[in-house]
């Protein structure tokens, strides 16, 4: 098969998007089938470990979405004609090759306040479009298999379900050399908290915050460190912290490399990862790897995700995320028996099943 893949979020600290497609091609790279990718890249720096391998070719594509969208891909598939091409959420026009589109979820369309006007009222029209115009759709979750069905009207059988794995550098490491390393390179004081995620606002961060406010109230000494891109609305946490005083409290690393990435998981003494709405949550899965203690939110797929590997909190109740944390920092059995089954259910995740499950859908549709 000759396939072609939109990989233009690789390298743009997209989050969930780009981590999807990185671990994608990784598994694409092990297999050991004969089938000719096709990637198209924005950020050609971050595919640099494809070029040795003869059956990948790194296509550029402009990164302004206009562009890319509407006349580079759209040009770039007639030229190449691939077999089957695969992309996230919207699919270009005149798209003649059978079509496969990753839709994580549908949170512009239950929680348009999350996103830009424009930007959500886009989404709303291109990915409902896109979900009648696609050969097939693959998502991360049954929460949000079910939800694409029942919303777009799509159905079942034209939906498959693919969970992410957690990469293999997360995993249990020596928790004082990690903290070691983490003070000599960004400054960090211990203990702390620990938040992974895009800073918006369906991330549930100002409640997160005031969750954090009353464990301070109750004598804690502990920080809370929020690692992460700035998305929009950010502003608003950052209204929060100052109103509750803990600007010296909450430390902010900003995006931190995959290098470093598993080193604040490993040194932290909790997790929180409260979402409101989730198609996935890989960070929930991220942290049950590495060994720590796991907070989320049930109401969306991180119930699903987490199974009984974490701690679950009602995302809007702001003391339900704090006693939750306060039950974790306290009761050493409820840790260690967390740390013990979040490893289990991480290892149930795993990269192989994924990509083979892609792939499975990439044949499908030829034969």
């Amino acid at each position: 098969m000759k396939i072609a893949i939109d990989a233009h979020s690789i390298g743009s600290q997209a989050g969930g998007n780009e981590t999807y497609f990185r671990q994608l091609l990784r598994g694409l790279v092990l297999d050991p089938s004969d089938n000719q990718y096709i990637i198209f890249h924005a950020h050609g720096e971050s595919l640099q470990e494809l070029a040795a391998d003869p059956r990948f070719s790194l296509v550029p594509i402009p990164r302004n979405p206009v562009v890319r969208m509407g006349i580079s891909l759209p040009w770039l598939l007639r030229k190449t004609k691939p077999d089957v091409f695969h992309c996230q959420y919207v699919l270009p026009p005149f798209v003649r090759a059978r079509s496969v589109v990753t839709i994580h979820d549908l949170a512009h369309e239950h929680f348009p306040e999350f996103f830009h006007p424009v930007e959500g009222a886009r989404m709303r029209k291109l990915v409902r479009a896109t979900a009648r115009r696609a050969d097939h759709i693959t998502t991360v979750s049954r929460f949000s298999a079910n939800d694409i069905q029942q919303t777009y009207g799509v159905p079942p059988e034209k939906i498959s379900i693919a969970y992410q794995s957690p990469a293999e550098r997360f995993q249990p490491r020596d928790k004082q050399a990690c903290q070691e390393h983490l003070a000599r390179t960004y400054g960090i004081n211990f203990p702390f908290i620990l938040y992974v995620g895009r800073i918006q606002e369906r991330k549930n961060l100002p409640r997160l915050v005031e969750a954090y406010a009353w464990l301070r109230k109750q004598g804690t000494a502990t920080r809370l460190v929020i690692v992460g891109k700035r998305d929009w609305q950010s502003e608003k946490l950052m209204a929060k912290i100052s109103e509750l005083g803990l600007d010296a409290a909450v430390v902010f690393p900003g995006y931190v490399s995959d290098q470093d990435l598993p080193l604040f998981y490993n040194a932290a003494e909790v997790f929180v990862f409260p979402s409101i709405f989730e198609g996935f949550g890989l960070p929930v899965v991220e942290s049950m790897a590495s060994g720590l203690p796991t907070i989320t939110s049930y109401g969306s797929s991180l119930e699903e995700v987490a199974g009984d590997g974490a701690l679950l909190a009602d995302p809007l109740d702001v003391s339900s995320i704090a006693q939750a944390m306060q039950r974790v920092l306290e009761d050493t059995t409820l840790r260690s028996r967390l740390i013990e089954k979040g490893l289990r259910r991480s290892a149930e995740l795993k990269s192989e099943k994924f990509c083979s499950k892609l792939l499975e859908v990439y044949r499908s549709l030829l034969q």
